[in-house]
């Protein structure tokens, strides 16, 4: 059969043909997209400027890297292999080649290149005052030729118990942790190594030949401290500790990789560029990534890792490997549930990846991770302290390691007992038709739900609950409220909610702009148990009935439905504009939800979070068409990331979705193999622990009984918009758009055409104000 042209809203002019793929998984037509030139000239026209990047490479001419000569790896790079490729021997001097290696690399491409360490040329006492029970004696220590350089420090010393040397808490400002430190028995070290007071600022002066960025810079000049350390005689120089919070955590963790006299680093939020992985944060995972990072702090970092902004699979180095560079002395994760800069899942993959390494070198008990109710800011020192006396061998009560997100694929295997039989699921020919008449695939479309409902695994059973009135998803006693305007802000989830929280800080950093923000209004509604927003234009007159949108978030861990250091519009707000009511809610581990992850399989192991989504969803719509704001015959899915791909699951099994956006939503599953650099096919089995059977066809993914192009296909006649950008690490658009040509043989067997459309914007996996329009504008044609 002649393959019908695609209806096409693209932002690059495409090909309805495949091109070839590269070794790495990509179409030649993307890897001529990260050519140098051709990538830089990209940045220039697509990426906000930034004055002091853009004079630093105008300056050097230096252009981006040769990214087919990097390896392409979604997933955290490993460890415990060298950058060849070539497996990290047991040796010692294996580890120690190694660890080398990584040194270079985050010089290169992080941190910058570091100075050696001059000696200490002088200490000048500027004052000393003795308190109840200790000492606090500010000195100014002095390096370099001719004392140019200096430092800041203030030591607080209790007094020892018979002469005694005592542990030590170094922190990156002059109070740091003194006030508790010195109560469990620590001497207490801060020095002028934050923003505001910043010692190390003169570094780069005193180094012109070295380019170490300013947070490592601080890093830097924390061995300074060190050294001034040891020449007090209360000190114990074997149990010295770091401790940092924010970017003084990137410094802190920074500063243990590279200095191994710190036997402790205790790291509180730091996000991206500390224990936070870049490749799992970013746009997707709605929080901070490379861009915004170098964009809204060009001075931390060296100015080269803009070059992997929406690249991040490119980059050599990740907070995985700054961890093992830690290893094998002790070092402390820790963060908010709900913190804005922190993203919990993925800091437990970086602790489980830099774990082989203190395996390896016979320390598995030297990582702690410690989680607290809050959002940034939320900050435990007693328990951060509980751990290092522990670490520091001053106690015998031994901490336990508590994961939010304990999910490991094997372990569920083997208490399931789930197994398959290949032979029962013949290989697919994933070129042929997907149907040769509208009855063959009206045969077809049954049984390919039914495999669909297995792979979600079996829900439980559900009583059908008779809710009052006023919870049926009616309008709340309490009526509508102008969003961000009540007293406790609205919605409410959370005392304070992280929702009323991210609408009361506002500003640029979360999308939640003016004038849009002032036009909307929300009110509460409930659904299967959960709890979503449902937000409309606030002049909606009275009675009317709107098309409504339920909006899908991707991969937001901290923040559920919201996102942060993101200057485009939020959607909620773009789509209230055009006209839109909007239904809002955190997806199950997700934000608000976050304590549903990590019992869900202990409680149903032959379920699939992927199916409680889907629940929860279902329950949505059918609380939307009973309320009394809605247009029931008009309810669509709009999702990015993660939630481009529910919106798909969901539309294939629920009839009454009548439209369907799905933005960066997925990637084939059977061409989706380990070596093509992307997350593979496991993604959601191994990797995020969403659908686990699929993981069943590790390997033998051209036996998987059904892929994306059949979810598209079952949503037929319903209209269907794929946003795949072009630059996206994690998917191949070649292999998308094969895909959508495919699916669109069953739009065009039952005449919906026109309904299937593929937009490919020339940029990378996030939603932009520009990919954002594109997809409404769309979206008014089909849903209004």
């Amino acid at each position: 059969m002649k393959p019908h042209a695609i209806v096409l809203s693209a932002f690059i002019s495409v090909s309805i043909s495949q091109p070839p793929l590269s070794a790495a998984g990509q179409s030649s037509e993307v890897s001529s997209l990260l050519s140098p030139h051709s990538y830089l000239k990209w940045m220039q026209d697509s990426l906000p400027d930034v004055p002091e990047w853009t004079a630093w490479q105008k300056s050097t001419g230096e252009l981006p890297p040769d990214f087919s000569k990097l390896p392409k790896s979604n997933l955290l790079p490993d460890p415990l292999r060298f950058f060849d490729g070539t497996i990290v021997g047991s040796s010692p001097e294996d580890w120690s080649k190694r660890r080398s290696e990584l040194k270079r690399l985050f010089e290169k491409y992080v941190t910058g290149t570091f100075p050696p360490k001059p000696l200490i040329s002088g200490v000048v006492a500027l004052d000393e005052t003795r308190g109840d029970r200790y000492t606090v004696r500010n000195v100014r220590v002095e390096f370099g030729s001719q004392h140019k350089g200096s430092v800041r420090v203030r030591v607080v010393i209790p007094d020892g118990a018979h002469g005694e040397k005592l542990p030590v808490i170094v922190s990156p400002n002059l109070a740091g942790w003194g006030a508790a430190a010195i109560r469990r028995g620590y001497i207490h070290a801060g020095y002028a190594g934050n923003d505001g007071m910043d010692d190390a600022a003169q570094l780069k002066e005193l180094y012109p030949s070295y380019d170490f960025a300013a947070l490592p810079r601080r890093a830097w000049l924390a061995q300074l401290v060190i050294d001034y350390l040891a020449t007090l005689p209360q000190v114990d120089t074997l149990r010295i500790a770091i401790n940092g919070y924010s970017r003084d955590g990137k410094m802190a963790i920074i500063a243990a990789a590279f200095d191994e006299r710190i036997a402790a680093v205790l790291a509180g939020s730091t996000g991206v560029g500390g224990v936070v992985p870049w490749r799992l944060a970013g746009e997707r995972g709605g929080g901070e990534g490379i861009e915004t990072t170098t964009r809204s702090f060009p001075s931390w970092f060296v100015p080269r890792l803009r070059y992997f902004a929406g690249q991040e699979d490119r980059l050599p180095v990740d907070a995985n490997l700054l961890l093992a560079l830690v290893a094998p002395r002790a070092a402390l994760l820790q963060w908010g549930y709900t913190d804005q800069v922190a993203n919990g899942w993925a800091m437990e993959q970086a602790y489980h990846s830099a774990q082989k390494v203190y395996e390896r070198l016979g320390q598995p008990e030297r990582m702690g991770l410690l989680a607290i109710p809050g959002f940034h800011g939320s900050n435990d020192v007693e328990a951060s302290l509980d751990w290092l006396d522990w670490q520091l061998g001053r106690s015998t009560k031994k901490w336990v390691n508590r994961f939010i997100f304990p999910w490991n694929f094997e372990q569920w295997r083997a208490a399931s007992g789930e197994k398959i039989s290949l032979a029962e699921y013949p290989q697919q020919e994933i070129s042929a038709p997907m149907a040769g008449s509208q009855a063959e695939w009206s045969a077809k479309a049954p049984e390919l739900r039914s495999a669909i409902r297995w792979m979600l695994g079996e829900a439980p059973p559900r009583l059908a609950q008779n809710a009052p009135p006023a919870m049926r998803g009616m309008r709340l006693e309490y009526g509508p409220t102008e969003v961000g305007k009540g007293a406790i802000g609205n919605p409410g989830q959370l005392s304070p909610d992280v929702s009323a929280w991210v609408i009361a800080a506002g500003g640029a950093s979360y999308g939640w702009l003016s004038p849009e923000k002032d036009r909307v209004a929300s009110r509460r509604i409930r659904f299967g148990g959960v709890t979503g927003d449902l937000y409309y234009p606030a002049d909606t007159p009275e009675g009317a009935k709107l098309p409504t949108v339920i909006w899908l978030h991707g991969f937001h861990y901290p923040l559920g439905y919201m996102w942060v250091y993101r200057r485009d519009l939020h959607p909620i707000l773009a789509l209230t504009r055009a006209g839109y009511a909007v239904l809002a809610y955190d997806q199950s581990g997700f934000g608000t939800r976050w304590s549903e992850a990590a019992p869900f399989y202990d409680r149903f192991p032959r379920w699939s979070r992927m199916g409680k989504m889907l629940e929860d969803l279902h329950e949505a719509v059918s609380a939307l068409q009973k309320d009394t704001l809605v247009d029931a015959g008009q309810i669509g899915t709009y999702g990015f990331a993660m939630g481009g791909t529910l919106a798909l699951y969901a539309a294939a099994l629920d009839e009454r979705i009548s439209c369907v956006v799905s933005i960066a939503g997925f990637t084939p599953m059977r061409t989706d193999a380990a070596e093509g650099g992307m997350s593979g096919m496991t993604r959601y089995s191994h990797l995020y622990g969403l659908i686990p059977r699929l993981g069943l066809f590790a390997g033998s993914e051209r036996h998987l009984p059904y892929d994306y192009d059949d979810l598209m296909a079952l949503i037929a006649p319903r209209p269907l918009l794929i946003v795949q950008p072009q630059r996206d690490r994690d998917a191949s658009p070649a292999h998308v758009r094969s895909s959508v040509s495919r699916a669109r043989e069953v739009y065009v067997h039952v005449n919906a055409a026109a309904n299937l459309s593929l937009q490919e914007p020339d940029d990378y996996g996030r939603l932009t104000n520009a990919t954002q329009d594109k997809a409404i504008e769309w979206m008014k044609q089909k849903l209004n």
